[in-house]
């Protein structure tokens, strides 16, 4: 159903598959299309994505949202919130928040990821 519920949960199962590093969720959530940009401003696609987060070079140990909002305008949804992340990238550990929005497509009667952006907080 094309709902800010549905979004939200949708929201909700992203993270989850990023936490879990679950390629099928990921390939399900992540538009065939995806294009987004991380926090340094690099740009990333739907399979660089699910490479780094299946292949082992970033893992996700917490994913923590707060702050979540969604808003539908007709086949366009938009979920912004705030992640605090930790894990590894390559070995080397992290641990930040983040401000995001990401922009979510109604197609195939099921929200999919097309694209995202996010800012480091202090």
């Amino acid at each position: 159903m094309r709902s800010e519920a549905s979004l939200l949960d949708t929201a909700r199962r992203l993270a989850r598959a990023e936490q879990e590093a679950d390629q099928a969720a990921l390939e399900d959530l992540l538009a065939s299309d995806y294009l987004g940009h991380d926090p340094a401003g690099r740009p990333q696609d739907r399979a660089g994505l699910i490479r780094a987060l299946t292949g082992g070079s970033v893992r996700v140990t917490q994913l923590r949202q707060s702050q979540l909002a969604a808003r539908v305008v007709g086949d366009v949804g938009l979920v912004t919130g705030v992640n605090a992340l930790e894990g590894e990238e390559l070995s080397i550990r992290f641990d930040f928040r983040l401000r995001f929005l990401d922009v979510y497509a109604w197609r195939d009667e099921r929200w999919q990821l097309t694209a995202s952006q996010s800012t480091y907080l202090p």
